[in-house]
């Protein structure tokens, strides 16, 4: 597990943009004892080595859902020096591990799932990932097409200028629907924890269970991912209510990536606190952040409440002197969300890709548009 762990910070060392995680985060992360998911699932963990230098990694998991979902897998966690053969034993193993537990199709990378790191980075290398997106080299991508896997989904990531014209102008026309509605937009009260986070939770669950690829939460996997945002960003979660009835919630998060970078993944070097000194005046200095979700119930659809949270995001981002939202992420196909983001003058800056493949045939296959992945049927090879 060191080696797991550590393995990226050799392979991204002279790389530019790559922000390096706080090992002991990771080390939390990976825990079943601190991560709830990890406990619910099944998981393997693979590495490759030459010799004794490990040169790749991998992950695969079946969730609590699988048996409902059809057994559906996931990868993620892949980290890869750049050679075909070492991507491709990783693959063949996590599939045969996958295979050996009724998985039928595999679906990645998501680390370990959609709540968190998901998609193959494919456009937008030139800038360091905001925070709880996924950074990779290019070549990258090749490795998973090498390695059987068909792209099914791109996520897009929108650059939106929170001082911008176009933006003062669509947040005077949400105002006057916020007071036509007789909408309301607050902060989510965290002294009331159990009660918001179940509220949030109830919501997101109504919001996005139409969505692609949803998969709902379980109860101590939610209460994790609310304890987390809470520490990042305390303010940050924002409730829209109709007469007192919530309708929809935003969850607006610093961009803790710029004040984690000049730490290189350690807050102590040789028993000084240095990385904590740096990570401490970096967060000083943010410049920008990251609209993680917004979600808005069938009830408030009608009354202007997805514009309502999207320009009460602008505002708290211009009280902060931030000078980019970043809108992340959004399925390629959500019209409902990607035309508003386009008339607001936004742009897609980065975009990342999810890829499948058939657990039981190493080429695409028809398997998986029998599950729900939308695969030209000209990428179909004969089942052997």
């Amino acid at each position: 597990m060191n080696d797991f762990i550590r393995l990226p910070y050799q392979l991204y060392r002279a790389h530019p943009h790559w922000v390096a995680p706080l090992e002991v985060e990771r080390r939390q992360f990976l825990n079943p004892r601190r991560n709830p998911y990890l406990r619910e699932c099944q998981v393997g963990y693979f590495l490759a080595c030459r010799g004794r230098v490990p040169v790749g990694r991998v992950a695969a998991f079946i969730g609590p859902d699988g048996p409902a979902r059809g057994r559906q897998g996931y990868m993620g966690f892949f980290e890869c020096m750049e050679d075909p053969a070492v991507a491709r034993a990783l693959w063949e193993r996590a599939v045969a591990w996958l295979r050996e537990r009724d998985a039928q199709t595999v679906t990645g990378p998501m680390n370990p799932n959609m709540h968190h790191e998901c998609g193959l980075l494919v456009d937008g290398f030139d800038d360091a990932p905001r925070i709880g997106m996924p950074y990779n080299p290019p070549f990258y991508a090749d490795l998973f097409t090498a390695g059987g896997f068909t792209p099914v989904k791109d996520l897009l990531s929108w650059r939106l200028s929170p001082t911008s014209r176009k933006v003062t102008q669509w947040a005077d026309y949400a105002d006057m629907l916020r007071r036509k509605h007789g909408l309301t937009v607050r902060t989510a009260d965290w002294r009331r924890f159990r009660s918001e986070s179940e509220l949030v939770q109830e919501l997101y669950h109504a919001c996005w269970q139409d969505n692609w690829g949803y998969a709902p939460a379980t109860d101590a996997e939610f209460t994790y991912l609310a304890r987390q945002t809470r520490l990042i960003a305390p303010t940050g979660v924002r409730i829209a209510e109709y007469e007192g009835t919530p309708v929809g919630f935003s969850i607006l998060l610093p961009d803790i990536n710029q004040a984690l970078a000049p730490a290189r993944g350690r807050l102590t070097h040789y028993g000084w606190p240095a990385g904590a000194w740096r990570v401490w005046r970096g967060y000083r200095a943010i410049t920008r952040g990251r609209l993680l979700a917004t979600g808005v119930s069938e009830d408030g659809r009608g009354k202007g409440a997805a514009l309502a949270l999207l320009s009460d995001a602008m505002d708290s981002a211009r009280q902060r002197n931030w000078s980019e939202v970043d809108v992340s992420w959004i399925l390629e196909d959500n019209q409902a969300a990607n035309k508003p983001l386009t008339a607001l003058g936004a742009t897609v800056h980065k975009r990342h890709r999810l890829y499948a493949r058939c657990v039981r045939h190493s080429q695409p296959c028809s398997c998986l548009a029998a599950r729900g992945h939308p695969v030209p049927e000209n990428t179909y090879a004969d089942h052997v």
